[in-house]
């Protein structure tokens, strides 16, 4: 993770600041569509935009952010609940895209857009303020990655869709100060629920979604006390129940003895109110 390329270098008054203000807005997150924005002084981060090109903006302006003012779309993986508008916007406001080879063999090459550039995981790449760490997922994707993101002395971890807690994964969320993971669904919800046996069978593979389960599994390689705030991510509507995994969450901190780390479920239909990260 030494080997940092500099896409867009910091404004001078920003390497000028000792502590930055370092902020995660979850504006959706879902199997209906997920993008996140990542804002430290002057750079804006979207990370995937998998709502319609109004919807985005909508969301935004909602939480009083003009998307002209993006400095880079991040793109974790090619489906369609996490791209859908990824082309749209960037074209529209001028905004590079950023992602693997293969995300934009599959989601991108046929599109019209601003301007694209190469991530590779493991190859750490400066935005503006911000030090974007891809990292490889375990999903049934061409190229997918999630992110560990530091800026001045904080980190996010950022990492959804992926079917089981590799060592990789587990190694890059350990010391975040805030973390975005999945909690797609529950074991028994979905073997008892409504979707066909072949899609069951994807959605709980390793190259599928992270239970319920096994995301509480992570809980005791991944938190520490100073962990300012938890998102769980990417909750299935059909195969979660919100109030059950309220209760294994306050249970699992509490086994822990880190019950006073704040947690947050993200909403599919609404944005999250800003964390300050």
């Amino acid at each position: 993770m030494s080997d940092v390329l500099e896409a867009v270098p910091p404004s001078e008054t920003a390497t000028q600041q000792v502590s930055l203000d370092f902020r995660l807005t979850v504006l959706g997150s879902g199997s209906s569509g997920n993008c996140s924005l990542v804002s430290s002084q002057d750079t804006h981060l979207l990370i995937d935009a998998g709502f319609s090109g109004k919807e985005t903006c909508k969301r935004l302006e909602a939480r009083g952010f003009d998307p002209s003012h993006l400095t880079a779309i991040l793109v974790t993986h090619e489906h369609s609940d996490h791209v859908k508008s990824v082309h749209t916007l960037s074209r529209k406001f001028g905004i590079p895209i950023f992602s693997t080879q293969g995300t934009f063999n599959v989601a991108l090459r046929e599109k019209k857009f601003a301007d694209w550039y190469e991530l590779f995981p493991g190859r750490s790449v400066q935005l503006g303020t911000m030090c974007v760490h891809p990292i490889s997922l375990p999903h049934d994707a061409v190229d997918p990655i999630g992110f560990r993101i530091e800026c001045g002395e904080r980190t996010l971890g950022h990492i959804t869709d992926f079917g089981y807690a590799s060592g990789l994964v587990t190694e890059s969320l350990k010391g975040c100060d805030t973390l975005l993971i999945e909690a797609n669904h529950d074991l028994e919800m979905l073997k008892e629920g409504p979707y066909p046996w072949s899609l069951k069978q994807r959605i709980a593979g390793r190259l599928g979604h992270l239970s319920n389960e096994s995301m509480l599994n992570m809980l005791p390689d991944i938190l520490h006390d100073d962990v300012k705030h938890l998102v769980l991510a990417h909750l299935s509507d059909s195969n979660n129940d919100r109030r059950l995994l309220t209760l294994q969450m306050k249970r699992a901190l509490r086994r822990l003895g880190l019950e006073k780390i704040p947690f947050t479920l993200a909403e599919q239909n609404e944005p999250l109110r800003t964390l300050d990260i």
